[in-house]
């Protein structure tokens, strides 16, 4: 993403631009004037006024002299873009901080290395000539056959390994003559024994071509056809049921589609893992932890996307300039629960911004807000526009048609039209946005499917014609990306979900004052008489309740946030482990808690350690369990639903309630794999001071390890697509 400031100009005094320091507004470049351009306001207007003579000042691209400033409008000071928001009389310019001119470089290259910068790219890279001998040549790290054997290609060797479309490392790639790699800044081409660098912005173009949708068996979309330049705005729209949110869902890897489709961002197909970190995805409600701040939050999502080297420099202040982008600077500090729907809104498009992805995606993003909050969303949407993030929205909300370059309109899960918004209009004979959905119809959509055939040939004839007659072959370029590596994961995890816990006053009360209660109970039940095997089956059914009404909403009600960390490259094991640390810790502490009650009652005075050991044997499987049963479910209610399903077999199956030798074979059966079994003869071996055999402590680390494992896989699939 392009870095970016926000400018006020104060309305009581003039707001110059140019080259000298004396200036409002400097840019320190040769093709702005020293007195470039001034802003006045006059008459509850503001007015942009050219002052120089020779450089340039536009409007909307548009060459001005003197032109009154509306919401939206673009201005070209010299090679630099400003965008202008307006609030009534309120002016802010958006600034870009860097400049808006093509920036290449042209290198010529010898056999010998040469020391290259390539925007986008740290650490230092290196190119030559490869030489014009053999028939091979190596190619993202493979060797590999080359049409251009014949002739000169450029060798880059990179001191970081960067990765291609697949995640896959590298240090060396090659470019035959005329072809091109795509960076994530920047586009190197080689041609002549010259390598051409020309930096662009982060956004993706999006190709999407007889797409066909399906869920199950039954198909949702059919023969799907749209291409939208980077740094635009595509809305999608349609009547409810007609497949809108089914496209974005194929792009987020949700949906399948057929082999004939192809669905390609950056020119890479959507499936690669590395272009996929890179799209953010919005949900119609977006799912964030209401016990978090919004600067937690925000800061959240910057440590799924963001390497750890930029995250250390650069989080605070993107966190900063976003907050004050999207008018959240006063709110850092609250909680996400206190927050207004547009807030949040905005908060959770802050959150996926942070890693300056590529692409956005939002799903029904105005539904719910009222006219004032959707004028000010739309707004920072094209403000995202602006700074080079392409962005794909679906809305029934005719005030997104006034942001958007494209609008795709879907019905009956096919193609009804796709274009520019005021090309929709004359297609259905209406200037009313509000009017637009009302006249889409069955002869209408045919009558543009129909036409799009013919144009559609036409198209790619000329886009062929333009290929071929460009010093990049487009169809021979491949995407490269800098490596990131995201922070630690471990440890962040277990704080945030303490903050979580901890926020929430209600948890907290009932995790000391639940096990009070019922080890208050209990010692009013047993006595110095009572039976220790029955103490021993009381206690181990107390540890298994708490361990998985801890563990068992741990996952389900973080999901969708958890999805999108793994497909950002979070690990989901070090996420797993984090997430069983705290309620294995808790239950523990809860059960120490009703075996403290229960301690007055009798007479045995056991190995505090030995007693811990046997805790954490209790805690580790019904923990692990509570996790995997917490990853299967659909909701958190659906989770709760199946506590009682867990906590009954360790009723029935432990020994206690019935003696293994006495049940059914099958029951016997069942029983070697319920953790209780062993935990109550571990524990009753501790009260009773003997010595315990060691198996009953294996087998039940062996069931925990195995619910942890196929918990662990279950998550690592969550971040691949369908």
């Amino acid at each position: 993403m392009f870095p970016f400031r926000l400018v006020n100009p104060d309305p009581s005094k003039p707001f110059t631009i140019g080259r000298k320091s004396d200036n409002v507004l400097q840019f320190d470049n040769l093709m702005v004037s020293r007195y470039h351009a001034v802003l006045n306001f006059t008459d509850g207007k503001w007015i942009l006024q050219n002052l120089s003579q020779n450089s340039i000042t536009m409007l909307n691209g548009k060459d001005v002299k003197s032109a009154t400033i509306n919401d939206g409008d673009i201005i070209h000071i010299g090679p630099r873009q400003l965008r202008a928001t307006l609030r009534g009389t309120d002016l802010t310019l958006l600034v870009m901080e860097r400049e808006t001119a093509s920036d290449m470089q042209t290198i010529s290259l010898t056999e010998k290395w040469r020391e290259i910068i390539i925007p986008g790219i740290a650490g230092n890279a290196y190119a030559r000539i490869l030489g014009n001998s053999g028939r091979e040549s190596r190619n993202s790290g493979n060797t590999i056959n080359t049409d251009n054997a014949g002739e000169n290609r450029a060798e880059i060797k990179f001191e970081k390994a960067i990765v291609d479309e697949s995640g896959k490392r590298i240090r060396t790639i090659t470019i035959a003559n005329g072809n091109a790699r795509r960076f994530e800044s920047a586009v190197v081409g080689f041609r002549n024994n010259d390598l051409l660098i020309e930096a662009q912005g982060t956004g993706f173009d999006v190709f999407a071509q007889n797409v066909n949708v399906f869920a199950g068996k039954k198909q949702l979309l059919k023969e799907i056809d749209f291409e939208l330049p980077a740094g635009e705005i595509l809305a999608i729209i349609g009547r409810s049921g007609q497949g809108k949110s089914s496209l974005l869902k194929l792009i987020q890897g949700i949906n399948r589609c057929d082999k004939q489709s192809v669905v390609r961002i950056g020119g890479v197909d959507y499936r690669k893992s590395e272009i996929r970190k890179r799209i953010a995805i919005l949900p119609q409600d977006p799912p964030l932890r209401p016990e978090l701040t919004v600067e937690e939050t925000i800061l959240d999502g910057a440590r799924s996307s963001m390497d750890v080297r930029n995250f250390k420099q650069d989080a605070l202040g993107r966190l900063e300039k976003f907050c004050e982008l999207f008018g959240l600077s006063e709110r850092k500090h609250n909680l996400v629960k206190t927050l207004s729907g547009g807030e949040l809104r905005r908060v959770a498009l802050a959150r996926e911004l942070m890693g300056s992805p590529g692409l956005v995606i939002l799903d029904e993003p105005l539904s719910g807000l009222d006219p004032y909050n959707s004028r000010i969303l739309c707004t920072h949407l094209k403000q995202l526009a602006f700074l080079g993030h392409t962005i794909i929205l679906t809305t029934h909300s005719y005030e997104a048609l006034l942001i958007a370059n494209k609008i795709l309109i879907l019905h009956q899960g096919e193609e009804a039209f796709f274009g520019t918004v005021q090309a929709a209009y004359a297609h259905f004979n209406t200037n009313d946005p509000q009017a637009l959905l009302t006249s889409i119809t069955q002869s209408k959509s045919a009558e543009w499917r129909a036409s799009r055939v013919t144009s559609r040939v036409t198209s790619r004839a000329a886009s062929k014609a333009i290929e071929n007659t460009n010093i990049v072959k487009k169809n021979e370029s491949k995407y490269f990306f800098e490596r990131i590596k995201l922070p630690r994961n471990f440890a962040y995890t277990v704080s945030l979900s303490a903050k979580q816990w901890f926020r929430d006053k209600g948890r907290i009360a009932a995790l000391f004052l639940q096990p009070a209660i019922i080890g208050f109970l209990l010692s009013q039940i047993f006595s110095s008489k009572s039976s220790l095997w029955t103490v021993a089956f009381a206690i181990i059914l107390c540890a298994n309740w708490f361990s998985l009404s801890l563990s068992i909403r741990e996952i389900v009600q973080d999901k969708k946030i958890l999805c999108d960390k793994f497909r950002r490259g979070v690990s989901a094991l070090s996420t797993l482990t984090a997430k069983c640390t705290l309620p294995i810790i808790f239950t523990m502490m809860q059960t120490a808690i009703v075996y403290a009650f229960i301690s007055t009652r009798i007479t045995v005075p056991p190995n505090l350690a030995l007693i811990a050991s046997v805790f954490a044997c209790i805690a580790l499987p019904a923990t692990a369990v509570g996790l995997f049963t917490s990853t299967l479910a659909k909701n958190t209610s659906q989770a709760n639903a199946f506590l009682p399903l867990l906590i009954i077999p360790q009723v029935a199956l432990a020994g206690a309630l019935v003696p293994l030798d006495q049940m059914q074979p099958i029951g016997r059966a069942l029983s070697s794999v319920i953790w209780s079994r062993y935990n109550q003869a571990s524990l009753l071996n501790t009260l009773l001071e003997r010595k315990d055999d060691i198996s009953n402590s294996i087998f039940a680390i062996i069931i925990a390890l195995a619910f942890y494992i196929v918990t662990a896989i279950l998550l690592h699939k969550l971040k691949k697509p369908r």
